[in-house]
């Protein structure tokens, strides 16, 4: 039988484990400290980091990133004119929009 959201004591999420939970919670926070404290000692500053990765079962079987296992890191650094169109500080047409979003690059990129 299917939970009720309203019955979840983590709303949004399949697990209810509240140890599995913490676990999940703190390794996000130790992904996130570990791309900080990269870009601090290399003196990067970015706007935002991805990560990503999919056919995952066998890689972790084996405890490792197997071929099997696509993944990407980018780091983005946007422009002031991306900012202020993705903020609304400015408001454009739909050409300038994709034309200005076509620029945008990672600033590191890894797959």
């Amino acid at each position: 039988m299917k939970q009720e959201q309203s019955e979840k004591k983590f709303y949004g999420q399949q697990c209810q484990d509240e140890e599995l939970t913490m676990k999940f919670r703190d390794l996000h926070k130790s992904l996130v400290n570990q791309v900080i404290a990269f870009c601090k000692e290399n003196n990067i500053v970015i706007d935002e980091f991805h990560m990503a990765a999919d056919g995952l079962p066998d890689s972790i079987k084996f405890g490792s990133w197997q071929s099997c296992t696509d993944s990407s890191l980018s780091f983005e650094k946007f422009t002031d004119e991306w900012k202020d169109i993705i903020t609304m500080k400015k408001v454009v047409d739909d050409k300038t929009y994709r034309q200005v979003r076509s620029e945008q690059e990672p600033f590191l990129f890894s797959m």
